[in-house]
């Protein structure tokens, strides 16, 4: 970043990241000065988007490549909220996922609706007629209830917390032996592995959605869970020439060049 900042530049930018804040970072440098607190700041804020380009990358394909397994394995979609009987059941967190997820999809579908096909919903929300005096928002609540949707736009509103609660050791009887080894088809690895390389990219991703610094041990985990879904997904050992890995090339290129710029401005504000 620019090193020609003002006294009253410095003080300003201190109000907009807040002394607490940047004080984290005048702890980290050798100088101890808002000047290299703030280029260290922005150093870690610029890494943090070329994870986050990255993770988001892997959580749109795992979800995918998860689906995939499933509709193979089940015989269709209709796994997600009405699982095959006998077969396997969601626990509670799943569950209150899949509900949430359908809540947000009915929400999403309602908003594009015209006026009057809004109102149309009342028939079904409210056989018996509206209440008087019932609120809007209600009203609203009510409609949506009704309003029918497709398991995919579920799954589209569901989160990296859902997929890889998947692979916990819950599921390893009824989903990982029969449908999401098939995600992660080398035979050298246990759904452990998965599982843990997941969770890490699930905390760094939620750590980095609240503008939170990745660097030391976090960044080491961070890059080697990135790179351990890079080779072997859909691979059956470890390789960066599995289309996967092809397709984040550009991407974990950019991470790799912001590693190295973030390690020399690290090292060099650093004692």
């Amino acid at each position: 970043m620019s090193r020609f900042l003002t006294a009253a530049d410095v003080q300003v930018i201190q109000n907009l990241l807040s002394a607490e804040r940047l004080a984290t970072f005048q702890g980290l440098t050798a100088s101890g000065s808002p000047e290299d607190a703030i280029e260290l700041h922005q150093t870690t804020m610029s890494l943090g988007v070329s994870i986050m380009a990255v993770t988001g990358l892997i959580e749109v394909s795992l979800r995918n490549a998860v689906c995939h397994a499933m509709n193979n394995n089940f015989g269709g979609n209709h796994w997600l909220r009405t699982p095959p009987q006998n077969t396997f059941k969601w626990a509670s967190l799943e569950k209150g996922s899949i509900e949430k997820a359908t809540q947000q999809a009915q929400r999403a579908a309602y908003s594009k609706m015209t006026g009057p096909h809004k109102t149309a919903l009342d028939a079904q929300a409210y056989p018996n007629g509206v209440p008087q005096n019932e609120n809007h928002r209600k009203i609203a609540k009510k409609r949506q209830s009704v309003i029918s949707v497709p398991d995919c736009q579920v799954i589209a509103q569901l989160t990296i917390f859902f997929w890889k609660r998947m692979f916990s050791e819950n599921y390893e009887q009824t989903l990982w032996k029969p449908a999401l080894k098939k995600v992660f088809p080398n035979k050298t690895l246990d759904r452990s592995d998965v599982a843990d390389h997941l969770e890490v990219i699930y905390e760094m991703r939620n750590r980095l959605a609240h503008h939170e610094p990745v660097y030391g041990a976090r960044l080491r985990k961070i890059l080697e869970s990135i790179d351990f879904v890079a080779l072997n997904i859909y691979s059956r050992k470890p390789s960066l020439e599995n289309p996967f890995a092809k397709l984040i090339m550009p991407q974990r290129d950019l991470l790799h060049g912001q590693v190295a710029i973030f390690e020399a401005t690290f090292i060099r504000l650093t004692p």
